[in-house]
């Protein structure tokens, strides 16, 4: 009986696409999954926005005043003293997250200067996280319909 109370309770769970979308969406390490997407695929590695678009390039100067450790010609990566890419951030709706960051750096504001598709996820990257959705979709279906 105690069975058919639990698979009762997990159908309706599943029906509502809220309470699914939720408990999948507020797993922290999934949130940290979709910012490295950001942080590490895009910006770190390709310095790129939310459209593909590389968001500038370091001149001679930059790389001399960082002794080398910014090359001239390299896309920005908007790592510095790594406080913008520690403020991302996700804020959970009902069926809906946004990605937010403080952009106030060294007076400075990273969203007026290079916009706010610089915390946006591209094409690429949303792909991966369909992908990942459905897995994880998958994972939670199971374990609330298995028998064990």
């Amino acid at each position: 009986m105690q069975a058919l109370t639990d698979l009762l309770r997990n159908t309706k769970i599943l029906m509502d696409k809220n309470i699914l979308w939720n408990h999948v969406f507020s797993d922290k390490d999934f949130q940290t999954w979709i910012l490295d997407l950001i942080r590490d695929d895009q910006l770190m590695e390709k310095g790129v926005n939310e459209d593909g678009q590389i968001i500038g390039v370091y001149t001679r100067y930059t790389e001399e005043l960082t002794n080398g450790r910014k090359k001239a010609g390299e896309p920005y990566n908007l790592f510095d003293t790594g406080d913008f890419y520690k403020s991302m951030l996700i804020l959970l709706g009902t069926d809906y997250f946004e990605i937010d960051a403080d952009p106030i750096k060294e007076n400075a504001n990273l969203f007026t200067k290079f916009g706010e598709g610089i915390i946006g996820l591209t094409e690429e990257s949303l792909e991966k996280l369909r992908e990942e959705t459905k897995r994880r979709y998958q994972i939670e279906i199971d374990r609330l319909f298995s028998l064990d």
